[in-house]
């Protein structure tokens, strides 16, 4: 029999790896607390609001289109040469295709400019903005475009000032190293392997809406994976590799991190749920009786220590246990235990 198949077929999955101070300024901030601030910047994040931060990585759209080198004066440049109603439509998410299949695009439409029945609903909304709308816009939705630009320029100003634009050439050259060594591994195998691989085993499904994929090196908001979408493009900010020094070292953050973990009766009940199977988040909050939100915190310190592995799109994701870990961790004690020359077991 021969077939011909003559339907519409899914564009190619591409990915890049790029660093850019743009992207990790934006990344510092949605990981700061405005209480370890400088007074400056402290000031300007309470005009933004001190849960703010999922507010700044909606803004990595606009990083992504700033002019190359893409550094943290290109971001300011681009953000205050914008039209203000365009930094709204991209604070609310309305290039995001997740959001706009959960909420119609209309109504971000309308809440960007100014319609009040249309914000509420955003803010009411259990899942936009990962269920987080209330404590991240509360400050800024009612605001009106200009207000709202002057404000996320004014702490990002701030923060540059007194904080990142001393640090950012350091930084830059160690996230610059990493992505390079993801564009060379990027030669040797398929997109999804090297996205497992570089991710800390997050197995993306492709997303038709989003062919491409963006992979951003971080150090800010270690040990985190951050999953944004903006237009077509998949941006997946991951922790940098290869900045814990020496192997001592490395063994040592492995040890904290599974002591982390397993340290807590709430993540031990995760694990054992999982026991029986991948699942989503919510999935997981009704079988241990834990709020979403505090789930997903949970779920970044199980990952972070090796223990869970996370897959799926904006769809879905789901999570499971990775099973080599009890060899892992096995082999990191061991490691510690060992006397120097004796034969590991």
């Amino acid at each position: 029999m021969l077939i011909r198949d003559v339907t519409l077929h899914d564009p190619p999955l591409t990915v890049q790896a790029e660093a850019a101070g743009a992207y990790e300024l934006l990344i510092e901030l949605s990981a700061l607390p405005a209480e370890r601030a400088p007074a400056g910047t402290r000031g300007a994040l309470e005009g933004v609001g001190d849960r703010s931060g999922e507010v700044w990585l909606h803004l990595l759209g606009l990083a992504t289109e700033a002019p190359a080198p893409r550094d943290a004066a290109a971001l300011l440049a681009s953000l205050e040469a914008a039209d203000p109603l365009e930094v709204r439509r991209q604070l609310l998410g309305a290039d995001v295709p997740a959001w706009r299949r959960l909420i119609p695009p209309e109504a971000i439409e309308a809440a960007a400019a100014g319609d009040r029945a249309a914000q509420a609903r955003l803010l009411d909304h259990p899942r936009y903005y990962g269920g987080a709308a209330r404590q991240a816009l509360a400050v800024l939705l009612p605001l009106g475009p200009e207000e709202t630009r002057r404000r996320l320029l004014e702490a990002l100003g701030r923060w540059h000032e007194e904080s990142f634009a001393a640090r950012e050439p350091g930084l830059v050259e160690l996230l610059a190293a990493d992505a390079q060594a993801t564009t060379e591994l990027a030669a040797t195998m398929a997109p999804a392997r090297l996205i497992e691989l570089v991710c800390g085993g997050f197995a993306y499904e492709p997303e038709p809406e989003c062919p491409r994929v963006l992979l951003v090196p971080h150090l800010a908001a270690r040990p985190w994976l951050l999953l944004c979408q903006h237009r077509d493009t998949r941006i997946i900010c991951h922790p940098a590799r290869g900045q814990d020094g020496d192997q001592r070292a490395a063994t040592a953050e492995g040890l904290l991190r599974l002591g982390r973990a397993l340290g807590d009766e709430q993540r031990q009940r995760i694990l054992t749920a999982l026991a029986g199977g991948p699942r989503d988040l919510d999935e997981l909050a009704g079988a241990v009786g834990l709020s979403r939100s505090t789930v997903h915190h949970h779920m970044g310190l199980l990952r972070a220590a090796g223990l869970v592995r996370l897959a799926g799109n904006a769809r879905r994701y789901r999570y499971g246990l990775r099973r080599e870990a009890v060899a892992e961790a096995t082999a990191l004690l061991a490691s510690v235990l060992t006397a120097p020359g004796e034969e590991r077991p």
